[in-house]
Order: structure tokens, then C-alpha cells, then sequence
């Protein structure tokens, strides 16, 4: 079910597309990047009457660039293992008790680690206490309270700024 804040946020998104498809059709010549000109005037217009609106959406653009520099990143660190004489490599698996509750949010979690070379989310597992539990496979562990840190810190909170109101 969707809670009032969910759908607003999703009328919200709907209202800017429309926006942008109408300010593309009053074009003389309409090419798309017509349409991205009307998406960010629908977007600023609409930020300014609905703040959390562009909070979240600016929030999800930045855990996207964040993602893509991860990706990039990863890879490059993985490369340099697979071209290595001696690779070092310190496999491990570790759990991760979540914030995140909904199935969104852990779906989201886990696809950006997947990603991500070098680690894989294995499972989620739900203790008896209620708490959600992601377990991650890492290619290069290290100190698992700080591979943990990172991954709540820099994916997990990421995610929630963009999923939750603030």
C-alpha cells in the first residue's frame, strides 16, 4: 500500500514528465533535448512548491553518480587484482543489520553492492527480533567493522535520503 507521502512523491515525478512533454509539444521544432530542457524547468517549478520533492530527486541523482564512481572504481580495483602476479585477496562474507525496511529499499541495497565488483549481496535474512539482515560477499574484506561501516554509510544512507521523507 502506498502511504500518502509515497504517492504524493510519485504524482510529484508523473507531474513532471507531463510537464516536460508539454513543454516540448509548444516547441516550434520539438527534439529532445526540448524535452530535458522542460523536465529540469518542471523539476525547479516543482522543487520550489513541493521542497521534498527535489530533495529526493536530487538525493537520487546523487546516488547515482556515487554508484557509477563505485562501479568504476571497483572495477579498477578488481582489475588490478585479476592482472596481478600474486593477487591478495581476502574473501569474506559479513552481515549487515539494516535500516532499511521496505522491500524497495533492501532491493535497492543489495542490487548497488551487486554492482559493485569485487562484492555480491548473498542474502537477507530476518532474525527473530524483526531485524533485517544482509549478508555481502567481498573479494577484498579487510577489517569487516569498517567493510560494514562503509557499506551502510555510503550505499544505505545514501539510498534512505532518497526513499524516505526527511
Amino acid at each position: 500500500m502506498t502511504t500518502g507521502r509515497h504517492a504524493s512523491l510519485g504524482y510529484s515525478l508523473l507531474l513532471n514528465v507531463v510537464l516536460a512533454f508539454l513543454w516540448q509539444a509548444f516547441q516550434p521544432e520539438s527534439t529532445p533535448t526540448d524535452f530535458v530542457v522542460g523536465a529540469v524547468v518542471g523539476f525547479l517549478v516543482l522543487s520550489v512548491m513541493q521542497r521534498e520533492y527535489g530533495r529526493r530527486v536530487w538525493a537520487g541523482i546523487a546516488f547515482a553518480i556515487f554508484l557509477g564512481y563505485s562501479i568504476i572504481a571497483s572495477s579498477l580495483q578488481v582489475a588490478g587484482l585479476v592482472l596481478s602476479r600474486r593477487p591478495q585477496l581476502d574473501r569474506g562474507i559479513i552481515a549487515i543489520p539494516l535500516e532499511a525496511s521496505s522491500d524497495v529499499e533492501i532491493a535497492a541495497l543489495a542490487t548497488a553492492i551487486t554492482l559493485t565488483p569485487g562484492t555480491i549481496s548473498v542474502d537477507v535474512h530476518t532474525e527473530p527480533d524483526g531485524q533485517r539482515v544482509l549478508y555481502v560477499h567481498n573479494l577484498v574484506m579487510g577489517d569487516p567493522d569498517e567493510a560494514r561501516k562503509v557499506i551502510k554509510r555510503d550505499f544505505e544512507q545514501r539510498i534512505l535520503r532518497f526513499t524516505r521523507s526527511a
